[in-house]
């Protein structure tokens, strides 16, 4: 019989789109934190927390972008969760290139015009894109992650060490494994995003495009499917 291919990639190819919207979501945070007004775009609990915090030391006139970037994360999980159903349901393969070019355009496309946008918008179009991201890619190793909110992480990492040390649970093990990568991605992408933000502030959008894009290559590359079955 004929190998066939199937329409799934590899668990890895989950979690490389993952890890890699992780990264990036700690880049971006760091960067709009340092060179936006203290305004997050993934991490909306802090993000509230610093905008009621503005509100009441300094007044509607700081604060008001902390809220408008909230808006544009939730329309960004609005549009993912809406495209997710849409967009070629019974091929996964094909879904994921799709929904990963549009997250590519969307970057090079801020990032093109950055420099023109006024700083409110630009934060909105990238709390939309954090939304997108947040909504699409959340698979590490099988379990799903909040790959810009790291509170419910950490409590999903205190749960299982709890389960892995004192019920001996072989799987609790695995997932504090996964949790702790995640934990440590985002950590080092916000390190990665001090060090652009203060290298060259216009280049960060640049190198998330470059990045995403290298991902997009990635669905593309045999060895992110799986094998063809006989």
């Amino acid at each position: 019989m004929t190998p066939v291919t199937t329409r799934q990639f590899r668990p890895l190819t989950d979690t490389i789109l993952a890890l890699g919207a992780t990264l990036l979501m700690g880049v971006i945070d760091a960067d709009t934190f340092l060179e936006h007004g203290e305004v997050f775009v993934s991490a909306q609990t802090g993000n509230l927390v610093v905008g009621v915090v503005k509100l009441l030391t300094a007044g509607w006139q700081s604060a008001w972008t902390n809220g408008f970037v909230w808006i544009g994360y939730f329309l960004g999980c609005f549009v993912a969760q809406g495209l997710s159903e849409r967009i070629a349901q019974g091929n996964h393969r094909r879904q994921m290139r799709w929904l990963m070019l549009f997250d590519v355009l969307a970057y090079a496309g801020i990032a093109s015009f950055q420099v023109v946008l006024p700083d409110p918008w630009l934060i909105f179009l990238l709390g939309t894109v954090a939304g997108y991201e947040l909504t699409i890619f959340r698979q590490v190793g099988g379990i799903a992650i909040n790959n810009g909110i790291m509170t419910g992480n950490t409590k999903n990492l205190a749960t299982s060490c709890y389960q892995a040390l004192v019920n001996r649970d072989s799987l609790a093990r695995q997932r504090v494994l996964r949790l702790a990568s995640v934990l440590v991605t985002f950590l080092l992408g916000c390190a990665v995003g001090v060090w652009l933000a203060h290298l060259a502030a216009l280049d960060v959008l640049w190198v998330a495009s470059g990045f995403k894009l290298l991902l997009l290559a990635w669905l593309f590359v045999p060895a992110a499917m799986e094998k063809p079955m006989a």
